[in-house]
């Protein structure tokens, strides 16, 4: 049955390349090898798994099932499968050998033994030469998107750093007290939210309403402080960075647009946890239910470590390696705002940001983190920098104008082209050119 149902989400999924990366081949197929040698040679010679219509085509009389596992759990059970029918002639033909002789027993046992070890373990090697054309494909595809191949970061001098954030991402966001960590997060969220990715996001700290202010003022650039206070005034006219005035009635018209929207925005508490801080495992019933294409954690001192560890260096060091190896298995980025140490905090110098020795407590953090996004506040504006980039240069830095209290994070080169822009079409029409 494991093996129709594997086949079945090949072809719903129209994907071999989970398979593939975890050794699977045609030998797991007993009773379906055929089927599948078929669809994987399909792919290798036109770059896509056959839809169904051409399978149905081959295999006139295969059973077409819907299956809802995930393939994680679908792989656990096909390698169990497989060694379970290994296993069987092997217990026979030992114990066959121990009625004649215990030596040559033992002897099978040891040379056997080792070879259902590696069954599920050992990776079949990626021919360069032979799978050239794969990475033509690659290529191809990234050239389409113009090097983004993941979720869009809402800066596209970021984007051009990252390549977006990618499945398998740890992203580390290390800042001093006060520095707009928070900010920046759901500054990150809310542009994955635009590009269509369903939204997890854990706020150990502020309440749902004060999140909710936040993501309105990102999105629609409405004044956070008068949001607070309940003002009429939402934020006046600023040329300069293009935002328009707001207030009470245009923030009606917004909620009533934003309460139609079906992308969800899904932020947890403690309060929603019966009090409890998250910890990794309720993290994964969490994304088993809300299915997110993105997760935000604010903050890892505000989380929960499974594995007791005896001090905060250790929770947070497991922690880290619980969220990168969660990251890993649902194939999803997750961003982490983490606090600097009192260090960087003792630099004189306004436009140092924080370095991967400066995150707070925990070394193994950064270990752990496949990117590491520092940030600093510099009068009005910020400044991004990249400590960690597993996927591309390190050290690439970012200076954007920020307005906090209206949601602006704009590159501060693309604001002065705008003005230079403006007033050199003006002195055009003064006639002074």
């Amino acid at each position: 049955m494991i093996e129709l149902q594997v086949i079945n989400k090949i072809l719903a999924d129209r994907s071999l390349n989970f398979y593939l990366q975890k050794g699977i081949s045609g030998d797991y197929f007993r009773a379906y090898r055929e089927e599948f040698d078929f669809i994987q040679n399909h792919y290798k010679e036109y770059g896509m798994v056959p839809d169904k219509e051409t399978f149905a085509d081959r295999f006139q009389e295969f059973t077409f099932l819907e299956v809802t596992e995930k393939n994680d759990f679908l792989i656990n059970k096909l390698l169990e499968n497989y060694l379970y029918g290994e296993m069987v002639p092997f217990v026979h033909t030992l114990a066959e050998k121990l009625k004649d002789n215990s030596f040559e027993a033992m002897e099978y046992l040891q040379v056997e033994f080792k070879r259902l070890q590696r069954i599920g373990l050992f990776r079949e090697g990626h021919d360069l030469v032979k799978d050239a054309h794969m990475r033509l494909r690659e290529y191809e595809k990234r050239k389409n998107v113009k090097g983004l191949l993941g979720i869009t970061t809402g800066l596209d001098e970021l984007d051009n750093f990252t390549n977006g954030w990618l499945p398998e991402d740890l992203v580390t966001i290390v800042g001093r007290t006060n520095e707009g960590k928070t900010w920046l997060l759901l500054f990150f969220l809310v542009a994955a939210w635009r590009s269509g990715k369903r939204i997890l996001l854990y706020s150990g700290e502020m309440g749902k309403t004060e999140i909710g202010f936040r993501i309105d003022t990102i999105m629609f650039n409405f004044s956070n402080l008068g949001l607070m206070a309940g003002d009429e005034n939402l934020g006046v006219e600023n040329p300069y960075l293009d935002i328009p005035k707001r207030d009470g009635a245009d923030y009606v018209e917004y909620i009533n647009a934003l309460s139609k929207e079906e992308t969800a925005f899904v932020v947890i508490t403690p309060s929603d946890l019966g009090g409890r801080k998250l910890d990794v495992a309720t993290l994964h019933g969490l994304i088993e239910k809300y299915e997110p294409g993105i997760v935000g954690i604010d903050q890892i001192s505000l989380m929960d470590d499974v594995r007791k560890g005896e001090n905060k260096r250790i929770r947070y060091a497991n922690i880290s390696e619980d969220l990168y190896l969660t990251s890993e298995s649902y194939k999803i980025p997750i961003l982490l705002p983490v606090q600097a140490n009192r260090e960087i905090t003792k630099e004189r110098k306004k436009d140092i940001t924080p370095g991967i020795e400066h995150i707070g407590e925990a070394d193994a953090i950064g270990q752990n983190s496949t990117r590491i996004i520092s940030l600093r506040q510099i009068d009005g504006t910020l400044k991004i920098e990249l400590k960690k980039n597993r996927y591309g240069l390190n050290n690439q830095e970012l200076i954007c104008i920020w307005d906090i209290d209206r949601g602006v994070l704009r590159p501060a080169l693309s604001v002065s082209a705008e003005v230079e822009g403006e007033e050199a079409e003006k002195r055009s029409g003064e006639g002074e050119f």
